[in-house]
């Protein structure tokens, strides 16, 4: 993502060059020095204010000045995220100045600047780092194991579904409950306690020993940096294989929500197109018994039905209709990359779970297991403020998460622009959506 960095005087003293793009021809460290300070010159004289960038075809180059004429230019990837850019530059600038801020010396180029630099540079960008790293299982089942903690709490924040023949579970049965069975027992009160803490302690100690040990907090770290600034899904192209493995933790995330928050989001699916083909039966439990007729009435079924077909298409379909509009030769890659910037961003749509769930309409005081009346309370204002409107804020900044990062993953090789086949990925993508929901939904 960076190709060059250079360290000069505003008349064109070299101080620094450090190349970190491996090209076919050298680079000339003079000439280049030469044009930049050329260029800066000309624009500070005529324009009569500074240059701070100029683009080329795919990369674009950053100028910085400091005190006593001193020039940083950096030259990075045309997708690199902006604000990265900018506070490298700083971070290197501060640098030089803390070690080389009073040498003045003509013709000198300093070489010993080169591990300031790099320190700085893998420290932003950590995920030039990974490229080299060798396979290793126990990442894979250490990101595993994390993962599975994670949805070991999500079941126990949120409570186990209605299944027929299994007893109610959530922190009221599980912690509250318990612990009061035992209240006259103090040697059984004291078990239980430890017993509680170990189950609930445990995973806990466990998911901080493995992010500290191993390598799986890189798989949780780049969707925390990407979903705080999506331009940083250009990064996607610098990471191994096995950060795919992301896509694996998407999905067991995302329908442990579903299952056990009581998720059912259909607002924006299959709802405008077969109503109320969702809502019905809700109260209705899932039976192990009889899983091919509870998947068709349980609201369990509904719930994993929806939520497995949404994550597949937007996963799976969207970068595979994007990657082919756009026309880049190598779709493959630019199809890997979209998929892992879809699974990331699909953690935005567990919010819109979170808002649509039937435990979270009963905690602020809905009926969804009650088809009457939550039919009714569906068209008052109170449900609208706290139930449909976060719920299409969170989707559609989902979409916008989703477009933004994808856009960055490879400039459109075709005549349909990258926002184009976005949108056309989009609406494709909710098309299949429907299609799939009212086949296996309208039915029943």
């Amino acid at each position: 993502m960076i190709k060059h960095l250079l360290i000069l005087t505003t008349y064109g003293q070299i101080f620094y060059s450090q190349e970190f793009e491996k090209t076919e021809q050298t680079v000339d460290v003079a000439l280049t020095g030469g044009l930049m300070s050329a260029i800066y010159s000309m624009t500070s004289e005529t324009q009569k204010e500074n240059i701070s960038e100029f683009e080329l075809v795919t990369s674009r180059i950053i100028f910085q000045e400091e005190d006593q004429d001193l020039l940083f230019v950096l030259t990075v990837d045309k997708r690199m995220d902006i604000k990265d850019t900018n506070e490298i530059l700083k971070a290197i600038s501060k640098r030089f100045f803390e070690k080389h801020g009073e040498l003045r010396i003509d013709g000198l180029i300093l070489t010993d600047f080169e591990k300031d630099a790099t320190e700085i540079i893998y420290k932003k960008l950590w995920y030039l780092n990974t490229q080299d790293r060798k396979f290793r299982v126990w990442d894979y089942l250490a990101t595993i194991f994390v993962t599975l903690a994670l949805c070991w709490y999500s079941l126990l924040l949120f409570g186990s579904p209605q299944i027929v023949g299994m007893p109610e579970f959530g922190i009221k049965t599980f912690v509250w409950e318990s612990l009061l069975q035992r209240i006259d027992d103090p040697g059984g009160f004291i078990l239980q306690l430890l017993f509680l803490v170990a189950v609930i302690a445990v995973p806990a100690v466990g998911i901080y020993l493995l992010f500290k040990f191993t390598h799986v907090k890189d798989i949780f770290r780049f969707p925390r940096d990407y979903l705080s600034r999506p331009s940083r899904a250009s990064y996607s192209e610098l990471l191994p294989n096995y950060f795919l493995l992301t896509i694996l933790v998407s999905f067991l995330i995302y329908v442990s929500f579903m299952a056990f928050g009581g998720g059912y989001f259909s607002e924006l699916t299959v709802y405008p197109l077969y109503a109320g083909g969702l809502y019905s039966d809700l109260n209705q439990p899932f039976d192990l018994g009889n899983i091919g007729a509870s998947i068709q009435v349980s609201d369990i079924g509904d719930q994993v039905l929806i939520g497995t077909t949404s994550w597949l298409t937007w996963v799976f379909a969207f970068p595979l209709i994007y990657s082919l509009l756009i026309g880049e030769k190598k779709w493959l890659r630019i199809y890997k990359n979209s998929v892992f910037i879809a699974s990331i961003t699909i953690f935005i749509l567990i919010i819109c779970y979170i808002f649509a769930g039937v435990k979270y309409l009963e905690a602020v005081g809905f009926h969804p297991k009650d088809p009457a009346t939550f039919r009714t309370e569906q068209h008052l204002l109170n449900f609208q403020l706290l139930s449909t409107i976060p719920l299409n804020i969170f989707f559609y900044g989902f979409l916008l998460f989703l477009g933004i990062g994808v856009n960055k993953v490879s400039p459109s090789k075709t005549r349909i622009p990258s926002v184009i086949a976005l949108g056309i990925g989009i609406y494709s993508t909710l098309i299949i959506q429907r299609l799939i929901f009212f086949a296996l939904v309208a039915p029943a």
